[in-house]
């Protein structure tokens, strides 16, 4: 059985370069991150082929150029291969375009289970999995906390909504958008792979191979109109250890009496 993850390197929060005058972030000068809740998906599906290695695993990732070294690492952590799709005439894609371009990638290839993050540090939409699911005329679930059974049939899921936490059986092939709440660990290359040769496991994929109309990729094809971006500044809050006595419970009373809690 074959896993597709569909991944994204999205900025590094503490480290990333903003253009005030085009009102976007400069992803190509800016660090690119595994999105965490990606890298779950990744996590499990090498996971599950390790326990069972004739499962297939691909990773798929939309983006610039200069995460092909990134892509390349996963396949010596142990995925088959990857794929990297990238183009100029992508460029300015919303969540839309950006699904019809998966989509289109997608419905090339053979799968059982697709797995990806329901939602991104760089947009939190949550559109991809469901509009690609909805493209390849699959069923999908989003917030996914844990994956309990995979079968060629179907997969038991935990979902977690609104608070609650539901338990489904979902038929197979199916979209899963799962959460950094699975808290799985990815791990690293292992040294005697670190320059291991992958290039004929790796393909870059564009428009020429997709063949996808101007009109429904790129901003021509994006829909969604934003008006302005907000940069979120992050803050560090003061952090203070105490120790369990006297004098420790002393300065958690005071604190909470400043805040008004008592």
């Amino acid at each position: 059985m074959k896993i597709i993850c569909l991944i994204k390197y999205v900025p590094d929060t503490d480290q990333f370069e903003y253009d005030y005058k085009t009102d976007k972030i400069n992803r190509e000068k800016s660090k690119l991150i595994l999105n965490p809740d990606d890298r779950n998906a990744i996590a499990w599906a090498l996971q599950r082929k390790k326990q069972d290695p004739s499962v297939e695993v691909e990773i798929v990732s939309m983006g610039p150029s200069k995460v092909e070294k990134e892509l390349k690492d996963l396949i010596r952590l142990g995925a088959d291969r990857a794929a990297l799709i990238s183009d100029r005439q992508f460029a300015g894609s919303d969540s839309l375009a950006t699904s019809v371009i998966l989509a289109s990638y997608l419905s090339q290839q053979n799968y059982d289970l697709i797995l990806t993050g329901t939602h991104t540090l760089d947009g939190g939409t949550g559109h991809i999995g469901p509009q690609v699911a909805e493209l390849l005329a699959v069923d999908q679930y989003s917030n996914i906390i844990g994956i309990e059974e995979w079968t060629n049939g179907y997969t038991i899921v935990k979902a977690k909504q609104e608070e609650r936490i539901f338990r489904l059986k979902i038929p197979t092939p199916c979209v899963l958008s799962v959460t950094h709440q699975m808290n799985l660990r990815l791990g690293f290359v292992r040294y005697e792979n670190i320059d291991k040769n992958v290039d004929a496991q790796f393909s870059l994929v564009t428009n020429e191979d997709l063949q996808l109309s101007l009109d429904v990729i790129g901003r021509k094809g994006s829909p969604t109109k934003v008006i302005k971006n907000v940069v979120a500044k992050r803050t560090k809050e003061m952090t203070q250890q105490v120790s369990v006595d006297d004098e420790g419970i002393e300065t958690v009373v005071q604190f909470l009496k400043e805040k008004g809690y008592l």
